[in-house]
């Protein structure tokens, strides 16, 4: 697997704004006369810290090297301040359409053999990556990407810690994901483990069966203390519930106690039994 280089910055020539979050913008670039994408943080935010804890989080070891067909790959990245004085990546450039744009889109069918292939190719990226102890901790179908073929790809690692399998006293960080995603023992502040990918997940296959935003219009504070006092998690209609094997696979996904959830090898092994079935 080769290894991600230093980017030089004279082969590189930035186009158009393909989208912009709180810590970085991504832009539509060309390095060396191919395609990618750019990813450039922002050094004059107010969270500054939390900012420069993503790019770190982005470019630990661990995950600048990742090779996985559902993964945005990363390719290059800058070895100082130079475009702008703004550390960024170089990242493989997959056109502008998040998983998030294609469930808002009502011309786009999700039945049910590509909600499976979803999960399953989103699951896929989340055994690879916890294979390495590693949680993604902000997974949400924003920072899905989807390609021409139609094949996920998990990007965004701004969030990401590198785990053990029994969860160490919590470290301070400046990153917090976004809430309604967020697994209960997070949002209490206790350490994080793979176990906390699985309840995003869970939240995730109830969006793929509903196509709504979780929790939509509730205040963030009251949302959160439901979820970790009262059990609180996103409603489903009693005119539009899934069939029990799905149900049954989000609620474990989304139970309170992570030793409770399945492993994301237990869950590939269960949505590739579902899509070999379709």
């Amino acid at each position: 697997m080769p290894e991600v280089e230093y980017a030089c910055v004279s082969d590189l020539k930035i186009g158009r704004m393909l989208g912009s979050g709180g810590f970085g913008t991504v832009y539509e670039a060309s390095y060396k006369g191919e395609t990618v994408a750019l990813k450039q943080l922002h050094t004059n935010t107010k969270n500054k810290k939390a900012a420069m804890q993503s790019f770190r989080s982005e470019t630990r070891p661990e995950v600048i090297n990742f090779c996985h067909p559902n993964i945005v790959r990363t390719l290059f990245v800058s070895q100082a301040m130079t475009i702008e004085d703004s550390p960024f990546l170089i990242m493989e450039y997959i056109e502008n359409k998040t998983l998030q744009h294609l469930l808002d889109d009502p011309e786009e069918l999700v039945d049910e053999p590509r909600r499976i292939r979803f999960a399953y190719e989103i699951v896929s990226a989340l055994e690879y990556i916890h294979e390495q102890n590693v949680a993604h901790l902000d997974l949400k179908p924003v920072n899905v990407l989807v390609t021409k073929k139609n094949v996920c790809k998990l990007g965004d690692f701004g969030c990401c810690e590198v785990v053990e399998d029994m969860p160490v006293s919590p470290t301070r960080s400046y990153l917090t994901g976004t809430f309604a995603y967020r697994a209960p023992e997070l949002l209490r502040g206790q350490s994080a483990s793979c176990k906390a990918d699985i309840y995003s997940m869970a939240i995730c296959l109830w969006q793929f069966w509903t196509r709504d935003i979780p929790y939509r219009g509730k205040n963030q504070h009251v949302v959160i203390f439901g979820v970790v006092s009262k059990g609180l998690r996103p409603k489903l209609s009693p005119d539009n519930m899934p069939d029990n094997k799905y149900h049954e696979l989000m609620t474990s996904c989304w139970s309170a106690q992570p030793d409770k959830r399945p492993s994301s090898k237990e869950l590939l092994d269960v949505l590739a039994c579902w899509n070999e079935a379709m």
